[in-house]
């Protein structure tokens, strides 16, 4: 049986004045085809899709969602090839077309209804179902893929966590642009010299994952974060304060992060909700109001429970639109983390972060 070859890459749009356009490319033999290449070294499959995507097109894009994968085969001076073809949709966020000559006759974009027919016309076979789906992702979707991504705070925290895993990490949240990477203390410094040039924010927790240190200890961990780069901490409340109701030094404890962070760094401030009744629930968010942070977060993720939508109801209803929410725990679908949004988080936080994004109807590479 012949070695698989793996290439990758996408079917690229924009939006002109609220109309979508597809970019269509004839290539050498005449045909409506789709950038692709080959994957080098160890490169993500979106990385290789958005590489290929630049040097074909000239256009540079962000991942938006997987489409599919086609696999096919055929023989090459007497020896068999077979390869498999991962396909993304990708949103074009930069560049000018310019094609590369010795592959492509011609590159534009076109409309929907055109790219359906030149497609039907003179694509490839093997092609059509990657542009059936990806056209009615375009069409149907409205960009909640692109508007989900950002909200996105892509989590690896486990205690396992290599440093390859996070460099890993980094790299996807770099092609999906997710909003940030949380990450533990140590690897903090890492995770900015990964992201840097990037509009993904570091992340990283302070007092994790039980809010038990003493205040001096969260201010240092906050201040060392910040000197490795990062730009956002996500700090554990003083949970047993807050349960014996002394609410003066639960905002004592938040208020100091608060101001240790300064203008450098945004603080969320983890309730552990499935801990908590609604009323303390509300007790501990408002001190994180009065103390200055950002936002309020439902869960470490560590806890006996995660983010449940009743949780963030009260935390919206609480803060109204002085805060940020982050829902956070146990969240592994799309729709779970659109009904959240839709409850009033504005940040979800997840290690699920690339399958949260799949559109419908899309085949998840993972």
């Amino acid at each position: 049986m012949a070695d698989r070859v793996r290439v990758a890459g996408g079917l690229v749009y924009r939006f002109i004045d609220g109309e979508p356009q597809v970019l269509v490319i004839v290539d050498r033999f005449s045909h409506i085809t789709l950038p692709k290449g080959h994957v080098e070294g160890d490169e993500l499959l979106e990385e290789t899709a958005l590489r290929e995507i630049q040097e074909e097109t000239g256009i540079q894009g962000r991942i938006i969602s997987p489409i599919g994968k086609v696999s096919y085969s055929f023989m090459q001076n007497g020896e068999e090839i077979a390869k498999d073809a991962y396909y993304y949709l990708v949103e074009a966020v930069a560049g000018e077309i310019a094609t590369q000559i010795e592959e492509i006759q011609q590159a534009r974009f076109v409309s929907l209804t055109d790219a359906r027919r030149l497609a039907r016309e003179q694509g490839y076979e093997n092609n059509q179902a990657i542009f059936s789906i990806g056209l009615e992702m375009i069409e149907q979707e409205s960009l909640s893929g692109t508007l989900l991504a950002s909200q996105i705070d892509s989590t690896l925290l486990s205690a396992t966590a290599t440093p390859p895993e996070i460099v890993r990490l980094c790299r996807e949240a770099r092609t999906y642009e997710f909003a940030s990477v949380c990450v533990n203390p140590v690897y903090v410094a890492l995770a900015a010299e990964n992201l840097g040039g990037s509009p993904v924010k570091v992340c990283t927790v302070i007092g994790f994952p039980l809010g038990a240190n003493k205040t001096e200890v969260k201010v240092a961990e906050a201040l060392r974060a910040i000197a490795d780069g990062a730009q956002e901490l996500d700090m554990v409340i003083a949970l047993g304060y807050l349960k014996a109701n002394d609410v003066l030094r639960v905002e004592a404890d938040i208020r100091a992060v608060v101001e240790a962070a300064g203008d450098q760094a945004q603080v969320k401030v983890i309730l552990e909700t499935a801990e908590l009744t609604d009323s303390e629930i509300r007790a501990g968010a408002l001190a994180a109001l009065r103390a200055g942070a950002q936002f309020v977060k439902t869960s470490t993720g560590f806890g006996k429970g995660g983010a449940t939508l009743a949780a963030v109801r009260i935390l919206r209803e609480t803060v109204g639109d002085a805060l940020g929410i982050k829902a956070a725990g146990g969240i592994r679908t799309r729709q779970e983390a659109l009904d959240l949004l839709a409850a009033g988080a504005t940040r979800i936080g997840t290690s699920a972060g690339a399958t949260l994004v799949i559109l419908e109807r899309a085949q998840s590479f993972a």
